[in-house]
């Protein structure tokens, strides 16, 4: 991610727009389908080593904790990220699944000694990131790092790892830390190979000098040609990490910044990040998983749109990391991060990643083109159904179990995730849905 463009960059079109939305959406899923084919036959032929799956199997389903970037920037210490743990803890979220504490840009000044091992300000971490660990390991974490595959990070000079990546790998795994997200804002500097650079990370992550075993997150973050004219390409982008990715790391990201921590999060830029996520579900599985990127609550939203982004983020099976200030967390996006149902959803062992519905498949009163149906196969015969409004006034969506190709019953029990209570049906799901919000029935056949 980059904090602020450079000169030269593009700006990084939003989806404010929702006949441009799905123009984009039909653009991306053409353009994408060359790349899928090969993922798809990659998954069913290649043959995978124990150790390159190492990574993977950290992340059974899609890891939940919080991140320092869209709440702090690069501006946290020792104390910042302790009393945040904190806050995991006693507000019951750890509790909840919440079991990752992720440091982002900005840990790490830069600065080398002269053997080349990374130094630590003393002033922000006094007791050093081995003993941070070491704490937070005790109180049921584990604990993520930041770097960049180039040798420039996207929070400043020099705070990146190239030609260190052993170093940095052994440096990591000696501090006790569990996964490693590398960034690509100096490997797009110096233009690297996307594949190859992250390849070459885990490489160095499972080789580590400890034998630690640490997850790896891909962040090549950058739409085609958001850099500058023609680069990346789309094959350098966001866009294709998935074709590679799930062969080694155990996350990716899927579209460029979902915000930032000057200009906060858009609804507009999450639905256009789901869009891009959705256009790759099989690539994503147990232990490898699609990133759209981070959690906004309290950052520009309203709490029907920041509802929606969770809702979504679940039917995806994305990770679900929180990048706020968790002491000052509303209400009600406490509730919403909190809301078990939707955590199962998104934790669902069978690891399906959610699907949008045909538009032939639903019906949606008024007929403005706004509203979307999503079905996620759940274990045990459930399926999450979710109906979503993209739109600024409210409207009906229907659909029915039959259009959904869910089992024949005589009929299903529909257990309301966040209006709670259950009620049945012989088939037809339908809902009045507010602007920007989702419903969502979890459909069980009962006989």
């Amino acid at each position: 991610m980059r904090s602020a463009a450079p000169p030269e960059q593009t700006a990084v079109p939003s989806t404010s727009n929702p006949s441009r939305h799905r123009h984009r959406q039909r653009l991306r899923a053409h353009a994408r389908t060359a790349l899928l084919a090969t993922a798809v036959a990659l998954l069913a032929t290649l043959s995978i080593s124990p150790s390159a799956l190492a990574s993977k199997d950290l992340a059974p389903t899609p890891y939940m904790g919080w991140q320092t970037y869209l709440g702090f920037g690069g501006k946290f210490n020792e104390a910042t990220v302790l009393e945040q743990a904190s806050n995991l803890v006693t507000s019951g979220l750890e509790h909840d699944g919440y079991r990752i504490i992720w440091l982002d840009s900005g840990w790490w000044t830069g600065s080398r000694a002269k053997d080349g091992q990374i130094t630590v300000s003393s002033t922000q971490w006094p007791h050093g990131l081995a003993w941070l660990t070491q704490t937070l390991h005790a109180w049921g974490f584990k604990v993520g790092i930041y770097t960049d595959a180039g040798p420039v990070g996207c929070s400043g000079t020099n705070r990146g790892s190239y030609g260190h990546y052993q170093q940095d790998a052994n440096s990591f795994a000696a501090w006790g830390f569990d996964a490693v997200k590398v960034d690509f804002c100096g490997g797009e500097d110096i233009h690297l190979n996307p594949e190859n650079a992250y390849t070459q990370f885990e490489d160095a992550i499972l080789h580590n000098s400890s034998h630690r075993p640490m997850m790896l997150n891909i962040c090549v973050y950058a739409q085609p040609g958001q850099v500058s004219s023609g680069y990346p390409s789309f094959a350098a982008s966001a866009f294709a990490s998935y074709s590679w990715g799930y062969s080694v790391a155990t996350s990716w990201r899927t579209d460029t910044d979902i915000g930032s921590p000057s200009t906060g999060v858009t609804f507009a830029d999450v639905l256009r990040n789901l869009d891009a996520d959705a256009t790759e579900p099989l690539a994503a599985g147990p232990g490898h998983w699609n990133d759209p990127n981070y959690l906004g609550p309290d950052l520009g939203m309203t709490d029907a749109q920041f509802q929606t982004q969770f809702s979504m983020w679940a039917m995806l099976a994305a990770p679900l990391m929180i990048s706020d200030n968790l002491s000052t967390l509303s209400p009600a996006s406490f509730a919403t991060v909190s809301n078990a149902q939707m955590i199962a959803i998104d934790q669902d062992r069978l690891g399906r990643q959610g699907t949008q519905v045909p538009p032939a498949d639903i019906n949606v009163s008024p007929a403005t083109g706004d509203g979307q149906v999503w079905l996620k196969p759940l274990e045990h015969g459930h399926y999450a159904v979710a109906l979503l409004n993209i739109g600024s006034k409210p409207l009906t969506i229907a659909t029915t179990a039959h259009a959904l190709q869910i089992p024949a019953a005589a009929s299903y029990a529909l257990a309301n995730v966040w209006a709670g209570g259950s009620t049945t049906t012989s088939g037809p799901i339908e809902a009045t849905v507010g602007a920007d919000s989702t419903v969502v029935f979890v459909a069980s056949p009962t006989s």
